[in-house]
């Protein structure tokens, strides 16, 4: 279905979830030269975890030589540390671990530490259900990708705590044991030291679901070990099918801080466009309009296909091999982006 000036209509809504500093500037160039001229689409706007997948180049190999396909790191993004509380101790006394039931019941009582001398302390929960979603996410997400599942934990240690994310993933593996077969997706838990150890020497191609600070920091190690955080998709899948595409990296505050003097900028957009295509293609997908989901992967390919001609920003240019002989800024990559794009589209590759 066509809309004005020949756009392909989006039939639903996407939600429009902006980003901060030198984000929103890139986020406002690709809807601007990539995605209005070509899609007719109602966005509902919110200035507001999550899969986070390589988008691979061949002309950027990987920092890791034995990685050949992705790596998916599977976030649970609720709990843990990021909505911990903490004290700080500055005289001798004991801290106690304190659940009061609400029936009015007596109070459960553990001891954390007798400080003699200063010190800290955190207090950190998860939610059964929670858990429970995450892992179902994440085996949907499996199945989808056709992947093999890894969970990570530390149960040796922290016994209730980790080993409660265990036992969830094994009972919501186990519920799905037909599907993941029948997919030739295989299960497996891991202690997280062993799960890095083996990344590391793995050849990738599987989804490795982490807990939430765990998540965190793999994420990023994955990012820079697959060449750039500007190469790393990121898509949040709730169980209920409820889909948000975003950048996996953060607000790049050195080149929004330039781009507010005026000064030129070479900002990677290449993440920020693939959570446009991302967002597109699954909108296609839902409202079954396949030349939305043919527009999504042109993009992509034009962008891809910008890289490997040697078109690129400053932190690809600096690891791509063969090395170009400059580096684009930021307008001037997406500008040759929307080159390819154009062509492709005047040529009526979305129409096949």
């Amino acid at each position: 279905m066509s809309g004005a000036a020949g756009r392909i209509t989006a039939k639903n809504p996407i939600v429009e979830m902006d980003g901060d500093e030198m984000t929103r500037v890139v986020w406002a160039m690709v809807k601007e030269l990539l995605i209005t001229p070509f899609v007719d689409v109602k966005l509902e706007y919110y200035d507001g975890t999550v899969f986070r997948k390589p988008i691979l180049v061949h002309n950027v190999p990987p920092m890791v030589r034995s990685w050949v396909k992705p790596i998916v790191i599977g976030r649970h993004a609720y709990g843990d540390m990021y909505k911990s509380a903490e004290m700080r101790i500055r005289q001798p006394g004991k801290v106690e671990l304190v659940f009061i039931p609400a029936d009015g019941s007596a109070p459960q009582r553990a001891l954390i530490h007798d400080f003699t001398q200063p010190g800290i302390v955190r207090g950190v929960h998860n939610l059964d259900p929670s858990i429970r979603s995450f892992a179902k996410a994440c085996i949907a997400y499996a199945l989808s990708e056709k992947m093999d599942l890894w969970f990570s934990g530390k149960d040796t240690i922290a016994k209730i705590y980790h080993g409660a994310f265990r036992e969830i993933f094994r009972q919501e593996t186990e519920a799905r044991k037909a599907d993941l077969e029948a997919a030739g997706i295989t299960y497996t838990y891991l202690l997280i030291d062993d799960a890095v150890a083996r990344a590391v020497r793995s050849p990738g191609g599987f989804l490795w679901a982490c807990m939430n600070y765990d998540g965190d920091v793999m994420s990023d190690m994955v990012a820079s070990g697959f060449g750039s955080l500007g190469l790393m998709t990121s898509v949040l899948v709730s169980p209920a099918g409820k889909f948000e595409y975003e950048a996996a990296h953060g607000t790049v505050t050195k080149h929004y801080r330039q781009h507010q003097k005026g000064e030129p900028t070479s900002t990677n957009s290449t993440a920020t466009i693939f959570a446009w295509t991302g967002a597109l293609a699954k909108r296609g997908e839902l409202d079954e309009t396949p030349e939305l989901i043919r527009l999504a992967k042109l993009i992509e390919r034009s962008v891809i296909e910008t890289i490997e001609s040697g078109t690129m920003t400053k932190d690809l240019a600096s690891i791509a091999d063969p090395r170009p002989a400059g580096f684009a800024s930021t307008r001037g990559f997406l500008e040759a982006i929307a080159d390819k794009l154009h062509a492709k589209i005047e040529n009526g590759a979305v129409a096949r």
